[in-house]
């Protein structure tokens, strides 16, 4: 059943990982003193060309994520033809953000200088330089009604008014790219890098020695409150690049039962900032070695327009919340739990289906490629 590969924490996540990992492939582990979450990756194969899939960047949807590298261990990873595996190595890394997991938060809490910071928007910053850290004056003019007291019907109304009013002007969509002055604000890029995003550079640094290619996916969750009348799990790789980029190209004419969404913002320079699909090609990419990077999200229910409302508004719930109770109450975090890893039995079966057409047809090409 599907439901087995899901989880209820880390610690039980982590533990099927490891049991499915016996006997597929090379188990190695990211330890750091004093962190309390380890990273285990697995390595499939001995091929120079890296595909690698990680999952958890955001703690709660490390759910998805660790239930989907499990769903592809136990009913994919022993298919795997032999010419794929001596062309490539396959990588699963597995819940970067293992506080944020056992905690039901997308962010990870940052004890030393305090704040919620994503781990998504902390990748690649240079931090050494406070005073040039990437400036999103537009966020400011969202966070104030984003914190703002929660209101089931008036503050839904007032960021539904406020999305009315700026989308077109770029505010709205600049409330996710990621901001650095705001500790508990949205999307909080933070003030050093965290032990996580080290963690998880670490791991890709050792597995890029002598690599001649790298493909890289971050398994995501994340539109909203599931829509249960309609039970419609959407899907999309998001790649930061243009569509006629060869990011975007590369990933296009693999993957043709997936929705590819480009971002033609993305000409001048990354649109979100301290991604790790963007710091990944800075860091890694040559002339000589293509890095072709992505994140695939699960939608939870395609409301065309309330979807990012919800999503914004129960984040923002959630921080008033701990700024003037010290805890999030539990209606909060009910909603908020339901905008990221939604209970619907359908939904977590439909979001297992989307991933499985992704590793099939992405596996289906490579191994093409490397019969070739």
């Amino acid at each position: 059943m599907f439901q087995d590969y899901y989880s209820e924490n880390w610690y039980q996540a982590t533990d099927k990982f490891i049991k499915n990992a016996q006997g597929r492939g090379v188990l190695r582990w990211c330890v750091v003193s004093g962190h309390e979450y380890d990273i285990p990756y697995l390595t499939i194969g001995n091929g120079e060309n890296l595909v690698v899939i990680n999952s958890g960047v955001h703690g709660i949807e490390g759910y998805f994520g660790s239930a989907a590298q499990n769903m592809f261990l136990d009913k994919m990873a022993d298919n795997l033809p032999t010419k794929l595996l001596d062309e490539y190595k396959i990588v699963l890394v597995h819940v970067i953000n293992g506080w944020g997991m056992q905690n039901r938060m997308r962010e990870v809490m940052d004890k030393t200088h305090g704040g919620l910071v994503d781990l998504n928007r902390n990748f690649g910053v240079d931090f050494d330089n406070k005073s040039a850290l990437p400036q999103n004056p537009k966020y400011d003019l969202a966070h104030d009604l984003l914190l703002s007291r929660p209101d089931k019907i008036k503050k839904k109304n007032q960021i539904k008014e406020f999305r009315q009013k700026h989308l077109r002007d770029g505010v709205w969509s600049a409330i996710s790219y990621g901001q650095y002055k705001h500790p508990y604000g949205l999307f909080y890029g933070g003030m050093a890098p965290m032990t996580e995003n080290k963690m998880a550079l670490s791991i890709y640094d050792n597995l890029m020695c002598g690599a001649k290619s790298l493909t890289s996916i971050g398994l995501h969750t994340g539109l909203g409150r599931f829509n249960r009348k309609r039970a419609y799990v959407s899907s999309h790789l998001l790649v930061s690049h243009p569509k006629q980029h060869e990011n975007t190209r590369y990933f296009s004419d693999m993957l043709r039962g997936t929705e590819i969404v480009s971002d033609e913002l993305a000409v001048n320079g990354p649109t979100l900032l301290g991604d790790l699909v963007d710091c990944l090609e800075a860091r890694y990419a040559t002339p000589k070695l293509p890095v072709y990077t992505a994140d695939f999200e699960i939608g939870t229910g395609e409301f065309p327009i309330m979807s990012p409302i919800y999503k914004r508004m129960d984040m923002g719930d959630a921080r008033y919340d701990l700024i003037n109770h010290g805890k999030i109450n539990p209606q909060t975090w009910a909603n908020l739990t339901e905008s990221w890893y939604p209970s619907d039995v359908r939904w977590r079966a439909g979001a297992l289906e989307r991933a499985h057409i992704l590793f099939k047809e992405m596996f289906e090409e490579l191994t093409k490629k490397a019969q070739r």
